[in-house]
């Protein structure tokens, strides 16, 4: 796609819906849109994240490394705080402290607890054109405590870049929704594709869907080893 900042319909991060904070209370039963005995579970793989009255969307990338995307905690720097609710069936809550931010990508890295998370797989998936992916995600517009989603798309462009956010990939993803921003795209084995980054409506004629734009998986885990090599710890 080459640089496309600029070009078609405008991408927008899909955490920018805000909602005051609320009490912690339990999560409601998460929602699925993936067909009935599906192998993967990305939700047992996806947190969501609450910044303030932000909500987006984690994943564990490595043991007691979280990532998400820089936008999620904007207004923040290392050492400050947000909390995490896992959406899998333990229904954990957990304090995350933010330890960087990447001045090029859409990233930041957050600490977490140990063992909160399953973390996704160290094997990526290799990204083609019309492969099958799912995201993991929640509909910020409902609130923290929210329905959660499975939903299923399919690579567009496999090689994608834009500035404000890094290099990436394009997916047709009818189901994503504000508050998946730095969620977990998977392929259909479960292999750690990217990081759902920003929403668009699709740009085929007569598409009412939507299009979501993804940090690529090796990028994402590159980055994080980037950032942390000057004193923390880059998981493996």
């Amino acid at each position: 796609m080459g640089n496309r900042q600029g070009a078609g319909r405008t991408w927008v991060r899909p955490r920018l819906l805000i909602w005051l904070a609320v009490a912690m209370v339990a999560l409601t039963a998460p929602s699925r849109e993936i067909r009935a005995g599906a192998r993967l579970k990305p939700l047992d793989r996806h947190a969501v994240v609450l910044n303030g009255a932000l909500v987006g969307s984690a994943f564990e990338i490595a043991e007691g490394l979280a990532v998400t995307n820089r936008h999620v905690v904007q207004g923040l720097r290392p050492g400050a705080h947000v909390t995490l609710l896992a959406s899998g069936h333990s229904h954990a809550t957990a304090t995350a402290e933010l330890l960087a931010t990447s001045p090029r990508l859409d990233l930041a890295v957050l600490a977490v607890p140990s063992g909160f998370l399953p973390m996704v797989p160290a094997d990526p998936a290799r990204a083609a054109s019309g492969l099958r992916v799912i995201a993991a995600g929640i509909d910020a517009r409902e609130g923290p405590t929210g329905p959660r989603f499975e939903t299923e798309g399919v690579v567009l462009e496999p090689s994608a870049e834009i500035a404000a956010f890094g290099p990436g990939l394009i997916a047709r993803l009818p189901g994503g929704r504000p508050g998946f921003s730095g969620g977990p795209l998977f392929d259909e084995e479960g292999r750690l594709v990217g990081m759902v980054t920003a929403l668009r409506p699709a740009r085929a004629p007569g598409d009412s869907g939507t299009e979501a734009y993804a940090l690529r998986a090796a990028v994402v885990r590159a980055e994080v080893d980037r950032l942390l090599a000057g004193g923390f710890r880059s998981g493996g």
